[in-house]
């Protein structure tokens, strides 16, 4: 996937924890969602010809020593930066921290459906990619180009959504006639069982 597609990927997951969370709307909410847009591009790092090693200084270093997909792209660099962000003591805010993580993590979760897969387990050498050729989605394929823009128009649309819901009951009765398709919309992506996961690790 190209940094763009990431970048609204992460935005679109931010936003469905928030909701799961039942988050209010503050600067943080926002901040979080902002980080994790800006985070998400950053594990292709690995790539020299990706966009954040060509505007990274220095990061193009990177992919001499990490193969694409491999060490920035599993499981392990995400607990140690979960770690680091979270179990080490340091005073980070926790907008910042969940931003990052969420980002970060989110890079690795939309391109499982790449054709090349990712080493999810890495130093396990075992690839983790769409178990049929039919459901892989090439980087700057048509199909990417799909999910790109229906990720954006879900980011938009949901967080007006989201914004109505918890407006003041003047501009609710004002956008009465919205209100119902708000709630479904909101409600079809808040998940209990993520809100939970959050709280375990500390996200939200």
């Amino acid at each position: 996937m190209i940094h763009t597609t990431h970048a609204v990927f992460a935005a679109a997951l931010t936003e469905v924890i928030l909701a799961s969370e039942h988050a209010p709307i503050t600067w943080q909410a926002v901040a979080t969602a902002a980080v994790a847009y800006a985070v998400a591009p950053v594990p292709d790092i690995d790539q020299p010809e990706s966009w954040v090693s060509r505007h990274l200084p220095g990061a193009s270093i990177v992919s001499m020593f990490v193969r694409h997909r491999t060490l920035t792209h599993s499981l392990l660099a995400s607990l140690l930066l979960y770690l680091v962000l979270f179990g080490l003591g340091f005073h980070i805010p926790q907008w910042l921290a969940t931003g990052i993580v969420v980002g970060w993590v989110s890079h690795w979760l939309i391109d499982l459906v790449n054709p090349m897969g990712v080493q999810l387990l890495y130093p396990l050498p075992w690839w983790v990619k769409p178990p049929v050729p039919w459901l892989a989605i090439g980087v700057e394929s048509a199909g990417e180009t799909v999910i790109r823009v229906v990720l954006t128009a879900f980011v938009l649309i949901f967080a007006l959504a989201y914004l109505l819901l918890h407006a003041p009951v003047e501009v609710q009765r004002a956008a009465a006639h919205l209100l119902p398709a708000a709630r479904r919309l909101v409600g079809a992506v808040t998940w209990p069982w993520l809100g939970a996961c959050c709280r375990f690790l500390h996200l939200t």
